[in-house]
Formats: C-alpha cells, sequence, structure tokens
C-alpha cells in the first residue's frame, strides 16, 4: 500500500502513533498530500466558523401557507364575487342595448309594411299598378290585399 493511500486514515485519527508520524514526513515531500491537507483544513475552518440556525419549519410552512395565490384560478374566482359580477352583467347589458339602438332593430307593423309597399310603388318596382287598379281601391286595406295577391301571383 502507498503512502499516499492513508491520507485519509491519517485525516480521521485511525493511525497509530508510527504511521502517524511517518505520513507527516510524507506531507512535507509530497505536493498533493500537503494541497489536500490544506484544501481540507480550510473546508473545516470555513464550517466552524458559520453559524449554525436551527430550521424552524413551522415558520416556513407557515409562510407558504398564509401567502396570497396570484394564479389565473384565483382571478377568475374573484370575478365571481357579487359585486363585480354585477357590474359586469350590468356592462354587458348596457353593451347590447345600446347595440340594439344602433342598428335601429324595432318591431314592425303593418303600417311600416304598408308604407314599404308604397315606397316599393313609387319607384318602379310595382310595375303591374295602374292607375285604373288605385282608383278600384276603396281603402288602404284593399289596397294591401291586392299589394299581396300581386305579390304572390308573380
Amino acid at each position: 500500500m502507498s503512502i499516499c493511500e492513508l491520507f485519509d486514515r491519517y485525516r480521521d485519527n485511525e493511525l497509530g502513533s508510527n504511521d502517524r508520524k511517518q505520513f507527516e514526513l510524507h506531507l512535507d515531500g509530497c505536493e498533493e498530500c500537503r494541497a489536500r491537507n490544506l484544501l481540507l483544513n480550510n473546508v473545516v475552518a470555513l464550517l466552524k466558523s458559520e453559524e449554525i440556525r436551527p430550521l424552524n419549519l413551522a415558520d416556513q410552512i407557515a409562510r407558504k401557507a398564509f401567502q396570497p395565490e396570484t394564479s389565473w384560478a384565483s382571478d377568475v374566482i374573484s370575478w365571481l364575487r357579487p359585486v363585480p359580477a354585477l357590474a359586469a352583467l350590468l356592462l354587458v347589458g348596457v353593451f347590447l342595448s345600446s347595440l340594439w339602438l344602433m342598428t335601429g332593430s324595432r318591431p314592425v307593423s303593418a303600417y311600416n309594411e304598408y308604407e314599404t309597399l308604397m315606397e316599393e310603388a313609387d319607384a318602379g318596382h310595382i310595375q303591374a299598378l295602374s292607375q285604373s287598379t288605385l282608383s278600384k281601391a276603396h281603402s288602404e286595406n284593399d289596397l294591401i290585399l291586392w299589394l299581396e295577391q300581386e305579390g304572390a301571383s308573380q
């Protein structure tokens, strides 16, 4: 066995007094063993100088448990609270009602249909309408019935 192989046993104080003296003589001449010994001495000194603080796992767990969650799911749940949900519903209602008003969607009545048919007649879309037919119509209802019959026959 090489004397360099006794390094670990020397560091662990497992060598007898004769072997220990012999290894210390070896340290004076072996650069590699001297560097290893110096490195380990520095590591031991650093470890001894560090303050060892016991871990308080209860504090770490409590901090983690009570830390506010900032995920997408928690944001969605926050919108389900009554006030924001009602505000969002109100905004959607205002948007839809303004859209309805802007498009001019209104209920169509019989009068609107009559006005539309009369505008088409004036524009020349209904060519079969003659002056004699208009004179035969005694009321607006007769005219509407006649226009509906003409539309169905075409």
